[in-house]
Order: structure tokens, then sequence, then C-alpha cells
């Protein structure tokens, strides 16, 4: 989005495509992730935080579903120079790369939705779910372009799940955190134990990706995409740093009690929020762009 307002005449629509693109990713991932957190660590939530979860959730798959239907309408834009109801476009459009992805997603997040509707009861749904929306997305994009395209796709699927529960965890964790407490404590402490292995393969996978798509380090410097990708990953550098934080510092704090630990925590999970949000304009900034360059 901002790389496309840069340039010397900007494409208001493509920028709008953009911005749409990382709604659209916030909003699937969020959906997946709180999916999975509720799979995971759902029994050790309070009842008020579980039913503010359910709530969440469903909010994002609805506005997953419209920011997908509304990104589709500007791809349809631009192919038609301008009208976003070209119903010919708009049949090509839906059997495209593209409109084959957010078929996938939408499926994904109606599953989800329905799981969350019914509870425990439909675990393998949600987590069929969560595993469509991740795989949504091998369907476009850099990965269908380069080889060795099952290694990218699996890459791509392990890395989005493990964004989608790291993001998705976020809102959760903060509710905990603000009740405070020794069962907000062993909820946070469970879960950091289960994302020290979790961000481990979210990191391998994401090494993978950027080594088989960029292959020369000159391209991090001279290409869009790979500052696009430095910048993804010096955000998830200071996300790195906000878990350590949490887990060595906060958490502990909040285990015994101390006055004032939940609000700090709360807080710095708010910020981390923030900066998950910059990761995903990151990643739309990627996907605008060709990791080997213009040329």
């Amino acid at each position: 989005m901002i790389l496309e307002l840069l340039r010397p005449e900007p494409d208001l629509l493509r920028g709008l495509s953009a911005a749409l693109r990382i709604v659209y990713y916030v909003a699937c991932l969020g959906a997946a992730g709180l999916a999975v957190f509720a799979i995971g660590f759902g029994r050790l939530q309070e009842p008020q935080d579980a039913a503010a979860c359910r709530s969440m959730t469903l909010g994002m798959v609805v506005v997953g579903l419209a920011s997908s239907l509304a990104w589709l309408a500007t791809q349809v834009a631009i192919a038609s120079d301008g009208d976003p109801f070209d119903a010919e476009v708009w049949d090509m459009m839906l059997t495209s790369r593209p409109g084959n992805s957010v078929l996938i997603a939408c499926a994904g997040l109606i599953a989800v939705a329905v799981a969350t509707w019914i509870g425990r009861a439909a675990v393998a749904v949600g987590a069929a779910g969560t595993l469509a929306v991740a795989a949504s997305f091998t369907a476009v994009g850099h990965t269908t372009q380069h080889q060795p395209r099952l290694l990218l796709a699996a890459a791509l699927v392990v890395h989005l799940l493990a964004v989608a529960f790291w993001a998705g965890s976020l809102w959760p964790l903060l509710l905990a955190s603000r009740r405070g407490g020794r069962e907000a404590a062993q909820l946070v402490e469970g879960w950091a134990r289960a994302a020290t292995w979790i961000v481990g393969g979210l990191v391998l996978a994401g090494a993978v990706l950027a080594w088989l798509l960029v292959g020369r380090l000159e391209l991090l410097v001279t290409t869009a995409y790979g500052r696009a990708l430095l910048t993804k990953v010096a955000l998830v550098g200071v996300l790195l740093g906000f878990a350590a934080w949490h887990r060595f510092r906060l958490t502990p704090a909040l285990a015994i009690n101390r006055p004032g630990s939940g609000r700090r925590l709360a807080v710095s999970i708010g910020w981390e929020i923030v900066v998950m949000v910059l990761v995903f304009w990151a990643v739309a900034e990627m996907t605008s762009t060709s990791p080997q360059g213009e040329g």
C-alpha cells in the first residue's frame, strides 16, 4: 500500500487493493488463530473471556468474508479499467488463482464459524477450517511461481499456521492478563511453553521461504520485495523481544500476583498487537512486488 502511494503517479485503486489485503490477512489468520487457541487453551479461560473470544472469532470471520470479496472487486476493477461489477471479468476472476484462493479461504472461515458456534464438539471442523485458511494462500502468490513448488507450499502452510497461532492468541491473552490472578498466569505460562516450539517452526519455515524465493543476498537491499522482507524480519524481531519480556519478566510477576502485573502485561500485549498488524502490512507489501525485482 505505502509502496504504491510513494510512486510518482500512485494508483489509488491498487493502494486500496493492498489495504484490503492487509485487512484480509488480519481477519483470516486472526480467526484461524482464535480457533486454534480455543482448541488448545479454551478450557483454561474464564467463561466471560471464552465468550468474548467466540464473539471476536465470529466478527473476524465476517470481516474476512467481506474483505475477501471487496479485494476481489478491486482486482476486477483493475482488470476492467475501473468497473468492479464487470460480470465477464468476475467469471474469469472466480476461476483464476486469486479467485480459487479466496473461495478456499472463505470455506475455511465458514468452517471456523460453525465450529465456534457449536463449541468443542466440532473441534475437527475448526481444525479443518484453520488448515483450509492457511492452505488457501498456496493457491496464489510467489510460491506458485517458483520451485520446488511442494516444499514452498508446505513451508508456507507451516509458517501461516504458526503466524495464526501467535496472532490469534494475543486477544485472549490480553483478556486473561487484565483479569490477573494465578489462573491467568497458568494460561499465559501454558501458552508460552507451546509457543516456544511453534515460533521456532515459524522462524524455520520463514527462513526456508525467504531463501527459496529470494536466493541472493543482494536482492534484499536492491528490490522492493527484499526491503519489505527485511522490514518484516525486523518487526518479527520486535515481537520476539515482546515474547521474551513477557515470559521471563511479566508472566512471573503475574504468577506471584505482584500489584499491577496484570495491567502491565495487558498493555504490553496491546503494543504487541500493534506490531503484529505492522507485520501483516509488510507481508502485503511483499505480495505486491517480485522477489527477483522488476526486471
